[in-house]
């Protein structure tokens, strides 16, 4: 008989077992250990062991589900009238199609309790509390469609899509940044400064990048001046590790659609992938929304290729 309860102390050495059971997926962390999980995870100040639903058949955990809310709109504090499943995952088993529709209901009964009026799957900003580093990428990009168990769940539960995200990538093994005529004027009038460290600015983002260290390079007129655009970028850790490759990820750009038109955000996101090159960095990663063409147009301009997708998914209530 399958029953299902609350978190308990000694389960993350039966939780990292049974994500290391899950199909070979190129956004999940492989293999994750119980340290993993209690540093990027069980650590956050919002964690609550009530949401973390462990399905047991037996004495042996066999599944869990993890419910989460989204950052209010401020980003000082839970905004519990939105809620997600951020993770689900069943060890192969013969129920295993039941489980995990019960583990989805669970999770949903938690979030309506606690306050939610809307539900979601996946992780993605501002929905994003936990698992930075163990998937997804450089970003939490929802559900990734190459995580087809996990999207096959939520589509059984009754969700849909409620947002899209694109996944880049490229090797920096030689890397030579756009030279056109629009690129070389904006090389005559704008220079690229940095890496410098930053953190974040924001209780959310405190919580959700604690463990990483963040990069920004800002271009600025050659005269010098205030930022005109700027991009922060972090070293995709332990993600990464399961990759066998050092790879550096886009945290965020900060720019604006001129900027792009006139070749600003090209020429500073080529200028900081050439020092990442110049450090030994064989590796870069991005994401850019679905329906973000124009931040596409510059990855594609800088030899990136999509390689995944992923999706929050959302439901009626």
């Amino acid at each position: 008989m399958i029953r299902y309860r609350s978190f308990q102390n000694w389960d993350p050495p039966s939780l990292a077992e049974i994500w290391r059971s899950q199909p070979p997926v190129r956004g999940r962390m492989q293999p994750v250990t119980p340290a993993m999980l209690e540093e990027l995870v069980f650590a956050r100040p919002y964690f609550d062991r009530h949401g973390l639903i462990v399905a047991v058949d037996g004495v042996r955990p066999v599944g869990f589900v993890h419910a989460g809310f989204a950052a209010s709109s401020d980003l000082s504090t839970l905004d519990k009238s939105q809620g997600t499943t951020c993770m689900l995952q069943v060890m192969p088993h013969e129920l295993r199609g039941v489980i995990a529709m019960e583990l989805l209901a669970a999770s949903e009964d938690y979030l309506r309790k606690n306050g939610a009026t809307r539900l979601y799957a996946g992780l993605k900003f501002p929905l994003n509390p936990f698992y930075l580093g163990l998937y997804g990428g450089s970003e939490l990009p929802g559900i990734l469609a190459s995580d087809e168990q996990a999207a096959e769940i939520v589509r059984s539960g009754g969700y849909s899509m409620a947002a899209r995200s694109l996944l880049w990538q490229r090797s920096l093994a030689g890397f030579r940044a756009p030279v056109d005529r629009q690129q070389m004027a904006v090389r005559r009038r704008f220079r690229v400064m940095g890496p410098q460290a930053v953190i974040p600015d924001n209780w959310w983002e405190a919580c959700v990048w604690c463990q990483c260290e963040w990069q920004r390079f800002d271009l600025t007129l050659r005269d010098g001046g205030e930022p005109i655009v700027s991009a922060t970028f972090w070293e995709i850790l332990p993600l990464s590790r399961s990759w066998g490759v050092r790879t550096m990820g886009l945290v965020n750009i900060d720019d604006t659609p001129e900027a792009r038109s006139e070749g600003l955000t090209l020429f500073l996101l080529g200028e900081a992938l050439r020092q990442f090159q110049s450090q030994g960095v064989p590796f870069f990663e991005a994401h850019s929304a679905g329906d973000d063409t124009s931040l596409a147009e510059v990855f594609i301009q800088l030899g990136m290729a999509q390689y995944d997708r992923g999706i929050l998914w959302s439901k009626q209530t």
